[in-house]
């Protein structure tokens, strides 16, 4: 059974009173089931929902769908969120639709020592046998129920981890257990006595991270006592922990984020966990002070309203800095959250409290305009040299948002304020000259710009293969390797248009024709999901696997404009195969127009009569072949 199947019985079977009466009161007039909509300001119940036509209509906002667009809207759901949450409230199984891949032995095992090793933490901290717990959780004002949500524990130094891993009964699984913790970082080996082994984190609060579905993948520690030499101890990166894809608390505030259609963005843990606890639920922390690619990505399938709360300090301010540039690439304009004269919202809170955090929110500017508040001296220069020198350091933090309306006419705002006299027009034309040259000048910034090392708590940093981070965290994303060939673009063209093709066996002679790894992966995904869905679910499904994976932005491109043109027309098996003989055929003639105009090129750098005559053979054999194509025929 599949996605497909659920939707359907979830649909055709479960009256749609019984799912939208569970979330607002309806009252049934007749044959007429009537509500209070929920997706405007409404009063009197104008919101029909209907079980005949197994839909709901507001006639006066005009929201409408089945029961399961209700959730979606209603919850602020992911069509597989709402999938699941329907199951639950109706008593269905959504893993007998859904069943997950196997997962390799090693990190099916890692997954499981994560779980185990949280689980032995908090059991630990609760006992009430370790007394810096206490305090910690009694100085934070965390209370009971906060530290269970967030799975607070404490690591003894009598290595706890090591003897619970010790003594699993089977010598085989105890050996690998052992390996696998000690390759994600959680366990070391003893130099003295090479079999034996001790926990890496000892006589520290755990805080455990999640991937954004809440499996555990590493913990941040952090020290009780004087001695010890570093504050704060992170899990190694490994195939299972990467920072730059991990945003700490995502799993819980997805629902919030969405609800209130905007995050906050706080650098530390403890500042994510003291937001959460007053009732800022929308927040995440980034781990370190870098923001991956793929968590922004996550945060922007969510909101394009992001507050940027860092620490209150120059590398809090620098690392803002950084991430603002990568939401500006993005799309997206972040605001700032003023904490001041406090270093970060845990302190803040403590000092402030809640409503006076909520001003600053509401009144919180756009983070560049902030930048460049920052950039003015206190005292304008009257030297023009040094006014143009000014200039240009605004046209650096402006430059993210290119050409835009936004940019230039920022950029004529703050030629003014330094006291320059020439009008807007001369003022952006320059500002346009400056972006001309720094793209000559510099390489684009990319999203997984690391911090300056100095800012690095105690962690380790190595490359995570890429495949086993997707198969971790489940993401659609997928790595571009090579460039997109006119070949591989026209394919991937023909199939959006034409997506019946994925599902007949001749589509593997149009993929002789992909050199690409992303497209050759893309299109896998494509024949995955197209089995799942129905027509009317293909644009705006392949819309959001295409937008939010890790693919080039020619790629985006190409499926966005073929998106354009697709159709929901059902076409017999007949159809199809001819429809796949047309686009090979296309391809064929393609491939070798491109290969005509590759040796033009090399025709231009020859010498010798005897080269040119190679060349012109080889044109020749491209010609006869292009007739015998051309005249192909299905059959």
């Amino acid at each position: 059974m599949s996605l497909k199947d659920l939707k359907e019985k979830i649909v055709t079977e479960i009256p749609i009173t019984a799912i939208v009466g569970g979330y607002i009161p309806i009252t049934r007039k007749g044959t007429t089931t009537l509500a209070v909509c929920p997706f405007h300001d409404d009063h009197k119940p104008s919101m029909y929902v209907t079980d005949d036509k197994k839909m709901y209509k507001c006639f006066a906002c005009g929201a409408g769908g089945n029961a399961i667009d209700f959730v979606v809207n209603f919850k602020n759901l992911d069509f597989v969120d709402a999938l699941k949450e329907i199951c639950n409230s109706q008593g269905l199984s959504f893993d007998d639709y859904y069943q997950k891949k196997a997962k390799p032995p090693k990190l099916e095992m890692a997954e499981k020592i994560l779980t185990k090793s949280s689980q032995l933490y908090c059991k630990l901290a609760t006992t009430g046998s370790y007394e810096k717990y206490t305090e910690f959780i009694k100085n934070r004002d965390l209370n009971a129920e906060i530290a269970k949500t967030y799975s607070l524990g404490y690591a003894p130094k009598d290595s706890k981890l090591t003897s619970y891993l010790s003594s699993i009964p089977n010598e085989k699984e105890r050996s690998f257990a052992l390996s696998v913790a000690q390759e994600i970082g959680l366990i070391k080996v003893d130099q003295k006595d090479g079999k034996s082994h001790y926990d890496t984190f000892r006589d520290r609060i755990i805080f455990p991270i999640w991937d954004q579905y809440g499996q555990v993948v590493g913990y941040t520690s952090r020290a009780v006592f004087d001695y010890q030499k570093a504050k704060y101890m992170n899990s190694k990166e490994s195939f299972v922990f990467n920072k730059k894809h991990i945003l700490y608390g995502l799993h819980l505030a997805k629902s919030s984020i969405r609800s209130k259609d905007a995050c906050i963005l706080v650098e530390g843990n403890m500042d994510q966990i003291a937001l959460y606890n007053k009732g800022f639920t929308n927040s995440v922390a980034v781990q370190g002070v870098a923001l991956g690619d793929s968590s922004l990505r996550n945060l922007k399938g969510m909101t394009s309203n992001f507050i940027l709360s860092l620490d209150n300090d120059q590398a809090g301010w620098s690392a803002s800095e950084r991430i603002n540039r990568q939401c500006l690439e993005a799309g997206i304009t972040p605001r700032f959250l003023d904490l001041s004269p406090h270093k970060d919202p845990d302190d803040f809170l403590q000092s402030e409290g809640s409503v006076e955090l909520q001003k600053r929110i509401d009144s919180a500017k756009v983070f560049i305009d902030e930048q460049l508040d920052r950039a003015m001296p206190e005292k304008m220069p009257e030297i023009l040299d040094s006014q143009l020198q000014l200039l240009d350091k605004c046209f650096k933090i402006l430059s993210p948002l290119k050409e835009s309306l936004s940019a230039t006419e920022r950029a004529a705002q703050i030629a003014k304020r330094i006291g320059l006299k020439s009008d807007s027009s001369q003022i952006i034309n320059n500002y346009k000259q400056f972006l001309s040259g720094e793209q000559a000048a510099s390489p684009p910034t990319h999203f997984a710009e690391q911090p300056p090392e100095s800012l690095m708590t105690e962690s380790f940093h190595e490359e995570i293969p890429y495949e086993e981070l997707h198969y971790l965290h489940g993401e659609e994303t997928l790595l571009s390797v090579n460039a997109i060939s006119k070949i591989e673009t026209t394919l991937l063209t023909e199939i959006i248009k034409h997506p019946e093709c994925l599902t007949n066996d001749k589509i593997r002679d149009l993929l002789d024709f992909v050199s690409s790894d992303e497209v050759k992966n893309y299109i896998k995904r494509l024949k995955e999901i197209f089995y799942e869905i129905d027509e009317s679910e293909f644009v705006s499904i392949v819309s959001n696997l295409t937008e939010n994976g890790s693919f080039s932005n020619e790629l985006k491109e190409t499926i966005s404009q073929a998106l354009r043109s697709y159709r929901p027309v059902p076409l017999e098996e007949d159809v199809v195969k001819i429809i796949i003989f047309d686009i090979k055929k296309k391809l064929q003639e393609l491939e070798l127009r491109l290969l005509k105009d590759e040796i033009k090129e090399r025709r231009k750098a020859c010498t010798t009569n005897e080269e040119i005559n190679e060349l012109m053979k080889e044109l020749l054999e491209i010609e006869k072949k292009l007739v015998v194509i051309k005249s192909q025929r299905h059959k």
